[in-house]
């Protein structure tokens, strides 16, 4: 148990360590991989079969069969699914296309069925890539443009550089050299600053390439230049071996034979060690051309045999063109007739398989399909940037409404609790008033019924001089008495009886 766990340890350590010291730790996993058994194994596969892809495909394409029956066996779709991309490259690289598409198309297959976008753009960019070296760039501009929509749909930034980077070659090989480099921008602004000396070197020289057969041949010396100091202290063979190869066709052009022979030979070299097929094929169509210009007609023909050999055994149609035009170019010069004619209908079957009227709108069906798509996206986009446009307008307007409202509710109620508290206040003073003027009326009323009170039971009263007795028993003069008990004052007078009872007999003589 032990071991085992110091095993796996050791494989998640050397698999962060890649990236540092790809070669020595690279080595470190193939020789611990014996021990490994199981999910271990399956892990360790997987990662030398994705590092090596690029660089040993031979080694790569082994380590992901093995990787791949085993992700099967455990149960694993997922790893499954990536091995089979690899696997697409791998054989992309080793010039098996057939396999390359089949096993491109299976991971394809396995992705859409788990509904694993992010697999799902990896087997399309790989599908891309195979249709690229079989020359059908419409097939291949289709997937790549496929694998760039999910990829940016799922903020994937180093892919989505990749996948530009690869729909830039498409273009390249279509002749549309602007777009490339166009492309071949978008994808080193994409990568930013986390590309390496290894990433800008191949983006500078696929620059430089297209830059080249602009004629514009500073500008792609330049390119070469730089991506050269790059690729050289990075160590990168596989950029280096593409580099030679541009080089060398760059010198050719501008007529230095030798300099363009010896950059051609390092990159042959470099490609034949890398076990790249492809590459290889190029270059014996490219010394072969460069030495058919020098006149060594017998070497550009033994170049070009083997060109023939391996593009037929690996059935790439395009540099097969390429090596009958360049036999069709040497006996137009040197003869006989009859090769000439020979080779001249082979270049041109191989042109018509290639590149014939069909694939030429198969192009344009799937650059206005893909237009038709994107816009057809950006309607979408549009709508639901409305719609939530239109919600959020609506939300706006209601919280409006309910602010409004809110605050007209809230001035009305002040308004009306103004009302009502003047109202209460003007009620309150009614009624404080009202209950001073009840105080004044009560208080005079206490007074009157005091005087009542005051001047109310039994009086004992002289019945000649009408003098009152008191409550201690003295009699006082009514007038007196009453003064005392009441705020009432007397004045004196003679009523009419008593007038004429006291003075009867005056009155009747001043009035006869």
């Amino acid at each position: 148990m032990k071991a085992e766990i110091v095993r796996y340890l050791l494989l998640i350590l050397v698999s962060v360590s890649l990236l540092s010291s790809q070669s020595r730790q690279l080595d470190s996993l193939q020789e611990i991989l014996p021990s490994l058994e199981g999910k271990q194994r399956l892990e360790g596969l997987f990662i030398l079969s994705n590092q090596l892809e690029g660089v040993f495909p031979k080694q790569a394409n082994l380590y992901g069969r093995e990787g791949l029956k085993l992700a099967l066996r455990l149960g694993d779709s997922v790893s499954a699914a990536t091995l089979l991309s690899s696997l697409s490259y791998s054989s992309s690289e080793l010039g098996d296309f057939s396999e390359a598409l089949r096993y491109g198309y299976e991971s394809l297959e396995m992705s859409t069925a788990m509904n694993d976008k992010k697999r799902i753009a990896s087997a399309n960019s790989t599908l891309g890539i195979a249709y690229v070296y079989v020359g059908q760039y419409s097939k291949a501009l289709g997937h790549h443009l496929e694998a760039l929509h999910l990829r940016e749909e799922l903020g994937l930034h180093v892919p989505t550089a990749n996948t530009l980077n690869n729909i830039g070659i498409a273009y390249h090989n279509i002749g549309q050299y602007d777009k490339a480099i166009d492309y071949y921008k978008r994808a080193m602004k994409h990568h930013g600053p986390s590309a390496g000396d290894k990433i800008q070197a191949r983006y500078l020289t696929n620059i430089g390439f297209s830059e080249f057969k602009l004629g514009h041949i500073d500008t792609a010396k330049w390119y070469y230049t730089e991506s050269l100091k790059l690729s050289v202290r990075s160590k990168y063979d596989v950029t280096q071996a593409y580099l030679y190869f541009n080089l060398g066709t760059l010198y050719s052009e501008i007529g230095d034979y030798p300099s363009a022979i010896g950059f051609l030979r390092k990159s042959l070299n470099n490609y034949s060690l890398l076990e790249q097929k492809h590459g290889m094929v190029q270059l014996y169509n490219a010394l072969g051309s460069l030495y058919s210009k020098t006149h060594n007609y017998s070497l550009a023909l033994r170049y070009l045999d083997s060109a023939v050999t391996l593009a037929t055994s690996i059935n790439v149609l395009d540099q097969l063109k390429a090596s009958y035009e360049n036999y069709y170019r040497i006996y137009q010069k040197t003869g006989p007739l009859e090769r000439e004619y020979y080779y001249f209908r082979q270049y041109a079957i191989a042109k018509d398989s290639l590149m014939n009227s069909s694939e030429s709108k198969k192009i344009a069906e799937v650059l206005f399909g893909r237009e038709i798509t994107e816009k057809l996206r950006t309607i979408e986009m549009l709508k639901k940037e409305k719609t939530i446009a239109e919600l959020n307008s609506d939300r706006e307007n209601f919280r409006s409404k309910v602010l409004y409202g809110g605050v007209f509710l809230s001035i009305a109620a002040i308004v009306l609790l103004y009302r009502i508290n003047l109202r209460i206040t003007k009620k309150n003073e009614l009624i404080a008033q009202k209950n001073d003027e009840l105080k004044t009326v009560n208080d005079h009323l206490q007074e009157k019924i005091g005087e009542v009170n005051l001047l109310s039971g039994f009086l004992p009263i002289c019945a000649n001089c009408k003098k009152i007795k008191d409550d201690n028993g003295e009699w006082e003069q009514m007038e007196q008495y009453i003064s005392k008990r009441s705020e009432a004052t007397f004045s004196h007078g003679i009523c009419p009886d008593c007038m004429k009872k006291l003075y009867g007999d005056v009155l009747k003589r001043y009035n006869p």
